[in-house]
């Protein structure tokens, strides 16, 4: 069975239970068979996504995509990184490590917004709204 496959039986079944709730009363809420529901828990099915997001309305659990674990898994690695760095700084290298940051990031902003500002979009034509009078004149040839 695949990481991500039992990863999601395996947080069904935990949620599941720490709501103290029946398979039977699950698959009930769900729209589900108690036996699909089984099946899924023990990860010997593969699971829709309309399935599981009823699964997860029915546990009243907000679902977090793949894509999103792996950039909190990242976010992880370098908040720990940044621990490492900065636990042996006085108080005085704090504060300019963290000014600087935040300026950074303010910075970073600003570029961002500006360069949103540039993306001017102009309205498609659906017709040419040059009419032939207008090439009458002495740039036309």
């Amino acid at each position: 069975m695949k990481d991500y496959i039992r990863s999601i039986a395996e947080n069904i079944k935990k949620l599941r239970e720490q709501r103290g709730m029946t398979q039977e009363k699950l698959a009930e809420l769900a729209g589900i068979s108690q036996s699909h529901l089984s099946k899924i828990e023990a990860g010997s099915r593969n699971i829709g996504m309309k399935t599981y997001t009823r699964i997860l309305e029915a546990l009243g659990a907000v679902p977090i995509l793949l894509s999103e674990v792996e950039r909190i898994e990242r976010h992880v690695e370098l908040l720990e990184r940044f621990i490492c760095i900065i636990k042996e700084c006085s108080e005085v290298e704090l504060r300019f490590y963290m000014d600087t940051l935040e300026s950074m990031k303010d910075n970073m902003n600003k570029i961002k917004s500006d360069e949103e500002k540039k993306k001017v979009r102009f309205p498609r034509t659906s017709r040419n709204t040059c009419s032939s009078d207008k090439l009458d004149g002495e740039w036309a040839s």
